[in-house]
Order: C-alpha cells, then structure tokens, then sequence
C-alpha cells in the first residue's frame, strides 16, 4: 500500500462499538443480521464433494472427475453472497446498509458526484476490522471524467495546466438541469485537487474515520475508484458481502459497465428508493435494464426496497406508494416484483438499543427473512443440484470399471481393442468438432437478429427522449439565452439516446453469451453422444455451465446533430409546445437520430459478433479437450483392468466409498433441493 498524504490516515483499529460488542444482550438483533445464516450447509456439503476428490485423485481413469468434484467444492466452500444495492444518491442506501450491518458504519451524506463503487466485507488478508483498502483512480481516468463533464456542460476542452481556473470561470446559467451535477463534480474536482490529486493511482490502507471522510467528502470522494471495508458484524461474518454502487443519476451515464457487472454477477440485488421520492428518469432507466436482462437470471435475484416507509400517514397511504412503484416497475417490465415497504433508520434504532418492538415495527424482519431465505436455501439450490449430479455421475463410473473388471478376461481385451479401433475415428471426430462452422454461423445469424431488435426499439423509444429533454419546464420564455438552453437540450437527447443504446447492448451480450453457448452445447452434445461407447457411462461436458467473461467496455458514439441549424426553425416557446414547433423540428432531427444509430449499432454488431464468436470457438475447442481427455482416461482404465488384480475389489470399494459420501451429502442438503 502506498503511504498516505493529505488524504490519507494512518490504519487504526479504534474499539468496538458498545452495540457490536454486546449481541448475546440482544440475540435477536444479531440473528437478524444473519441474512445468509443457512448457507453453513454449503461448507458442510463442500467437504463431501472435496472428500470424493480426495478419493479418487490418485486414479489416472478419474483425473478429470477429481478436478471437477475439487472446483466444485471450492466454489461452494467459498461462501460469499454479494448483495448489490442500486438507486439514486438520495434514496437512503446507506442507511439501509446500515440497517443490515446492525451498526452505524456508513456516512448518510453522499453526493451525487460519487462514482466509485464501495463493498462492505469481512476483516481477510491482513485488513483488520474497521479498516478500508481504497483505490483511487488512475490519473487518465480522472482526465477522462473530467473532459466528460466539459464535454455535457458544452465548453471546449481545457488543457491539463487549466482545467481548475477554467472550472472557476464555470457559469450554470442556460445548463439542463441533468447537466447540473457535472458542474459539482467539477467543482468538487478543483477544490480537492491540491490534497488528492498527488493521491491519483494508489492504493491505501485508512482508518473507518478517514474512510468515512472519503465517502462523505465530495471533494475527496471524486478521487476515489472504490473502496473496500472491513468490518467484523454478524452480517459479514456470515459471507455477505455488500456492494454500493454508484448512484442511478446523470453523472454516472460513462459507467454503465460497472452498474451492468454488478447486475450480472450479484448474487441478489437490491433496488432502494425513498418513501416520498418519485422516481427519476435515471431511476426509470435503471429498472429498464433490469427487465431486460431478467430473462438471463437463472431465478429471480430481485428485491425493491420502499425505504423510510415510516413516513406513511396510515397503511391506505403506504399502499398507495406500493402500488405506484409497482405501476413503475412493471412499466420496465418487470411484471412481478418482490416489494418492501420498511424504514431503515427504525430498524438500526431497533437493533441498536430500542428493543424488539421497534425492530419489528420498522417492517425490515420481513426483508431479512425472505433474503435469509434466498440466500441460504433458494440461490445454492442450483449449485447443490449440479454438484449432487456430479458426485452421482462419478459413483456411476466406478460402477461400471467395477462391473468391467468382473467380465471374462477375453471379453475384456474385446473391448479393448474395440476402444483402440475407435481411437482414430474419434480424433477425426474432435477434430470436425473444434472445426464446426454451424454454430458460429447460427451465432451471427441470432446476433444479427437481435441487434436489428435493438435499432427498432430505440427508434420506438425517441418519441419518449424527445419529449423529455425538450421539456416545457426547461425551454421558457423567461429562461435566459433560449438558443443556449435549446441546444442544451439538444444535447440532452444526444445522450439520452446514447446511454439508451449501450444498456441495450449491455444487455444484448447476455442474449449472445445465451445464444453462443446455447449453439456450442447442441455440437458438443452431437460430439459426445457419437463418441459414447456402448456398455459405458455417456461422456460429459464438466464445462458446459460456465458463463463466458463480457466485454470490458462498450465504445459506443452517436454523431452529433447541428441544433444551432436545428434553432432556425425554433420561434417561441409557446410556438414549440402549444403550436406546430416541436412536431417539425422533430421531423428534421429524427431521421438524422435514427441514421446516427444504425451506424453506431452497425460498428457494435461487427464487433460484438466477433468477440462471441471467438468465445464460441474457445468453448469449442475446451469441449474437445474435454471429450478427449475421458476417451483417454477410459483407455487408460481399461489398460488397468487387463492386469488383473483386485481391479475388482478396488473399484467395488471406491464405488461403496462414494456412495457413502452421496448419501451423506444427501443427508446434508435434504430440505434445499
């Protein structure tokens, strides 16, 4: 770690607070902070699957079972369960992970600024508890943000000598008020750079109070890439690792990658919004993204929290606000979502010193059993149901070497030579199969589809852009410099479309991944089934569930409009709302939008379709390894049985020793699948 300057803060490790300290005093409290209590199971079912691995790593005709059964036992043994929270900067996220942690840990003061991602974790690898490893950005990414935010605020870029007095000239008359935030973190920027600036690409080890600073100084926290905190709590003790991300507002538009990452790989997501707040255009756009890519979760990992319902004058008033965030909801299609009404701050009260009856009337139990639930039974189902099928299909193997080795001498050098003639004819099958061309062609082919799917739907959807970034609250007569905040404006629906097209193709890459893998399987199925010989276990795919990595980043880039021409048809106000103002400019900028898309969507296409094929073609050539390295390990198994021996006995006893161990991982899952 690299030592600290103005912003850093010797590690500390000041005392527990009396609440941490204390939970048998309130063992209620503690086991509500225990969302991912039931997922002990897993270690317990981990060490069955690690024991099989143990048994048969000394078996050259089980080597691939034996890594299977090992990787399959560290991912369950590993035991996180990253819970992802989004929602706008104002929706009471962090106090709603302070609710969760039972302590006040995070600052309730963050700025919309603020775009680095935070977690929330168990002390590990030397980090003691109340402490924070913090990644400041790279100095080329901090330039980057800052030409971005000149950029939206319309000013030509400065020079890296005179960005700060170019910020003090900085004057938000004629901005959109999405721009707004652009200048704060401008201005922030400047302000803080003196102290952080130096800090920009290192790394640091700093005390709960320094990083509380960080977090809640927006003149620091501008600096920071992300953060990770160490805090002992039941709630971290248990696995679960907290993720805060960055705020669903305008300023954060540049890093939907990070937002999208977390979406795919949390574990369960949590949606914050404010009791009275209404929901925002980001906020809208956020819950859009998630009822795109849904369909790609293998359950439903979704949960919309309603925080500081305590705010609710009666239950009539509170299910008024419930059903209207479901009518937003499903607007962003998502048709059946699981909503929370609870208050935050009543739970920590509750958990901290008020006592049970507040705890309870905060509504947060309700949360913290459904997520307990999820997290402890609901999401390992899959994983227990995949490593139970494996543990099965190995116990079937040595069951059949057993029953192999029992056979007449004669008849198993029969079968031997029958293996050695198939051996060249299954290598002419790998090979055809590493050399498919069909499911990369059936590939571009969905892509193509998919990816003409994604141009319809934003051409659909520029009505609803247009309408709201020429806003009648915005383009007024009493306004100011009205061509300004029009082409401010302009602007606006620039990037609103842009930001529209990269979530849909953010989302387009798991259609892809689905669509790739979907191909690769049906070959590599056709592969094994021709290669499977009779009187043998089927051959099998180890690999065949794994997801493939995204892209790093999607460079997408619209080409801009001319509005100052565009203002030459602007009269008024009054013209444009009221009169046949808006319809006609439209009609001059909407064909030029829709132009700007499909050659933005075209460079994607080419360079999506590639990067999957690609991805195709390794997972193609993994399954031939695959199949070739069990046709070996066949061979070399029936070698082994030609000498004779206790080959027998051995395998009988190997065969009788797994299925103590499936029976046993039976026992220990029972009630999960």
């Amino acid at each position: 770690m690299t030592a600290g300057a103005p912003c850093a803060a010797s590690p500390g490790q000041p005392p527990r607070s009396a609440a941490a300290a204390s939970p048998a005093a309130r063992p209620w409290a503690a086991e509500a902070a225990q969302p991912a209590g039931g997922r002990r199971r897993l270690g317990q079912a981990a060490a069955a699957l690690d024991a099989a691995a143990g048994l048969l790593r000394g078996e050259p005709a089980m080597a691939s079972a034996a890594r299977s059964l090992a990787a399959r036992a560290a991912d369950l043994a590993g035991g996180r369960f990253t819970l992802a929270l989004f929602g706008a900067f104002s929706a009471g996220k962090s106090s709603f992970a302070n609710a969760l942690l039972g302590e006040e840990v995070l600052p309730v003061s963050p700025h919309p600024a603020t775009a680095a991602v935070g977690r929330i974790l168990a002390p590990e690898g030397g980090f003691a508890h109340r402490t924070a490893a913090v990644t400041m950005k790279q100095e080329e990414n901090f330039w980057e943000d800052i030409l971005h935010s000149f950029s939206v605020l319309q000013l030509a870029a400065p020079q890296r000598s005179n960005w700060i007095s170019a910020v003090a000239r900085l004057q938000t008359g004629g901005l959109h008020p999405s721009s707004l935030p652009h200048a704060g973190f401008l201005r922030a920027a400047a302000a803080g750079w003196d102290s952080c600036g130096p800090l920009l690409g290192t790394e640091r080890t700093v005390s709960l109070e320094e990083y509380r600073s960080l977090v809640a100084d927006e003149t620091k926290a501008c600096f920071v890439q992300s953060t990770d905190l160490y805090y002992d709590c039941p709630l971290t003790r248990s696995g679960i690792v907290l993720v805060d991300t960055p705020g669903a507002d305008s300023l954060h538009a540049r890093h939907t990658g990070v937002t999208f990452g977390y979406m795919k790989d949390a574990d369960a997501i949590c949606f914050v919004t404010y009791y009275n707040h209404a929901f925002s255009k980001a906020d809208r756009s956020l819950l859009a993204q998630l009822g795109r890519i849904k369909d790609s979760f293998a359950l439903d990992k979704m949960f919309f929290i309603i925080n500081a319902s305590d705010l609710a004058a009666d239950e009539e008033e509170l299910a008024e606000v419930k059903q209207h965030v479901a009518q937003n909801l499903r607007a962003g299609g998502l048709n059946a979502p699981r909503i929370y009404a609870l208050s935050s701050l009543l739970a920590l009260e509750g958990k901290t010193g008020s006592g049970l009856e507040t705890y309870e009337a905060s509504g947060f139990s309700v949360f913290e059993e459904v997520l307990s639930q999820f997290a402890g039974e609901e999401l390992p189902r899959l994983s227990l149901a995949a490593a139970r099928d494996s543990l099965r299909t190995v116990r079937r193997r040595a069951e059949e070497w057993q029953q192999l080795s029992l056979m007449e001498a004669g008849q198993r050098e029969a079968g031997m030579a029958r293996l050695r003639q198939q051996r060249e004819a299954a290598e002419i099958r790998l090979s055809r199969l590493v050399a498919e061309e069909r499911p990369l062609r059936d590939l571009r082919r969905e892509g193509g589809e998919l990816l003409y799917h994604v141009r319809q739907r934003l051409a659909f959807a520029f009505g609803r852009f247009y309408q709201e970034s020429f806003h009648p609250s915005i383009l007024r007569e009493d306004s100011g410099n009205l061509k300004q905040i029009f082409v401010a404006c302009g602007r606006e629906l620039e990037r609103s479309i842009l930001r529209e097209l990269e979530q849909e193709l953010w989302a387009t890459t798991l259609r892809l991944e689905a669509a790739g893998r979907r191909f690769v399987g049906i070959t590599a199925a056709a592969a094994a089934a021709d290669l499977s010989a009779e009187g043998h276990e089927p051959l099998l795919r180890e690999n065949a569930g794994q997801h493939w990595p995204s892209p790093e980043k999607l460079d997408c880039g619209l080409a801009p409009l001319d509005w100052a021409e565009l203002w030459g048809q602007f009269k008024s106000p009054r013209h444009f709302f009221e009169g046949p103002g808006r319809a006609g400019i439209r009609a001059a900028a909407e064909p030029r939008f829709k132009e700007a898309v499909a050659a933005a969507v075209a460079l994607q296409e080419e360079l999506l379709l590639n990067y999957y094929c690609e991805a195709a073609a390794e997972a193609l050539v993994l399954a031939g390894d695959e199949l070739r390295e069990q046709l070996a390990e066949r061979e070399a198994a029936m070698t082994e049985l030609l000498k004779g021996g206790d080959s027998a006995q051995h395998w009988g006893r190997t065969a009788g020793e797994l299925s103590l161990l499936e029976q046993a991982f039976d026992d220990m899952v029972d009630g999960q699948l």
